[in-house]
Parts: structure tokens; sequence; C-alpha cells
């Protein structure tokens, strides 16, 4: 989800909100992105409901929380939202319009990030629209603003290679606390994993490689999000107790490719009606 965020905030700086665009633009995060989610989000409530086998039984008089609270694998739609809400409003005041500016907004989302991650925000607060994954999420969104707007600035010289040092340092300290773990006790504590995905972010952005597979592949990402959950579990769930396969690993492949074609599937389906196409797939109608 971070090197996503990453790709969302990449994409955002492409085309940033413009001084009196602010509530048009809106109005198309909210088709985009939680449209959807009251939509596709509702289908998959109401089947846990009511599908024997599911992996996680919900109470249908609960159905109200996920409109409110992040709801299973659909929490990211309401964080990212609120991101984008941010970065507009920020934009509209010229608040991230050269590096400097950019690297106190940075710096706020860290903390806000590490305070989530370091439970300074108590446990007990209601999450409401998901705003604690926002600020997890947020050092990633704006880290995908600046690689696209401040590329010069940010991957010139010999930075490249710097933020490749800084990568590789922290995967080895990272595989040094998942077997010693009594020895870097300091690991977790310093929230290193956040900035190794920050530092991997920044070494895959820039890397010239191309694969016209996941090129293409990747034109369906947001339909694989939202519709993967579906595929997975219907194969799962099939596999089990029609045919009868208790393989996991036979069930991983075949929910695995599941996941990826059926949400293709359906796009190229409800691509071609237009109330389908906006309340499933977030598009205009």
């Amino acid at each position: 989800m971070p090197l996503f965020t990453v790709i969302s905030g990449w994409v955002y700086a492409l085309h940033p909100v413009q001084k009196g665009d602010f509530p048009i633009f809106m109005r198309k995060k909210v088709r985009r992105l939680l449209v959807p989610l009251w939509v596709v989000g509702s289908i998959y409530f109401l089947l846990q409901a009511f599908t024997p086998g599911t992996n996680r039984s919900v109470e249908l008089a609960d159905m109200w929380r996920i409109y409110v609270y992040p709801y299973t694998l659909y929490w990211y739609l309401p964080a990212l939202f609120l991101l984008f809400f941010s970065a507009a409003w920020l934009d509209i005041y010229k608040k991230m319009d050269v590096p400097k500016k950019w690297g106190i907004v940075m710096l706020i989302s860290l903390l806000l990030c590490l305070a989530e991650k370091c439970h300074v925000i108590p446990e007990n607060t209601p999450n409401l629209f998901a705003f604690r994954n926002a600020f997890y999420l947020a050092p990633f969104f704006y880290a995908g603003i600046a690689f696209c707007r401040f590329r010069d600035v940010l991957f010139s010289g010999h930075k490249k290679q710097f933020y490749l040092v800084l990568l590789l340092l922290g995967v080895f300290l990272q595989q040094c606390s998942y077997f010693m773990p009594d020895v870097l006790q300091w690991y977790e504590k310093c929230q290193l994993p956040i900035f190794i995905g920050l530092f991997s972010c920044a070494c895959l952005i820039v890397q010239p490689y191309k694969n016209s597979f996941f090129i293409w592949l990747g034109k369906y990402a947001y339909t694989i999000y939202l519709f993967h959950g579906f595929g997975i579990s219907a194969t799962r769930i099939f596999m089990k107790k029609v045919w009868g396969i208790q393989s996991n690993d036979l069930i991983f492949v075949i929910a695995v490719i599941a996941g990826v074609f059926l949400p293709i599937l359906v796009e190229k389906i409800c691509i071609r009606v237009g109330i389908l196409r906006m309340l499933f797939l977030g598009k205009k109608w």
C-alpha cells in the first residue's frame, strides 16, 4: 500500500488542483474513491454476512460502520481521500510549490505517521474515516508528489546511489531484527520500515526498466484492488467446498490468478454501461 500511495501522489502531481477548481476536484474524488467504497464495500459486507465459509463473520446490524470507520481491505479508500483533500488544500495555498515548503509538509507528515505507529494517539481513539491510516500513509503520498514535482532536485548527482545504500542498510537491519530480535530491540521502536519503504520507492521510481505485461496490468490496478477479494474468496470457497481441494499451495495459486483476472473481466463488463462505470469503477458516467 505505501508503494501504491507513492504512485497516487505522483499521479496527483501530474495534474494538481488549481485555485478555483477545488470543489470540482473533490467531487471527482468522491466519485472515484467514495462511491466504490459505498457500493462495492456494501456488496462485500453483505456477501460476508450471508455466504458460508467466508474468513470473517459480520453482523448485519453493524453495516453502518463501514461508512464511518475503516472496513477490511477498503480502509484505503477513505484514507486516500483525506490525503487528496489535504494535498489539494496545500496546493491551493501554495504550501508545496518549492522544495523547502514541501520539506516542512513532509516533516509534519512523518511526525504524524510516527505518532500513529508509536501509539502516541491513544488506541481507543475512534478511527473515524480512517484518519489514522491516512496519517500512516501521508509520508508516502507526499513523497510521491515530490518524486514527480522536484525530480531534478531529489535525484540529482549521486542521490540515487545514496538512497540505494540506505535501502540496503535498512533491509540488512530488518533481516537482523528478524533473526536476532534480542540484539536489535530498537529496530521496531525506531520505525525503520517506514524509511525502508520511502527509500525503496525512491529507488524503484527512477528505474528505467519497462515490462509490457505489467504496463498492461497496471491499467487495471484500481479495479483489481476493488474486486480481488471477491475473486480470491469465491475461488477458495468453491475449491474447498465443491471440489474438495485442501492443498493450500494449489488454492493459493488459483486464487491469486482469479483475484487478478476476474476484476479485469468485471471492468470490461462495467465499462460499457454508464451507471455501472460510476458505481463500481468510480469513472465518469
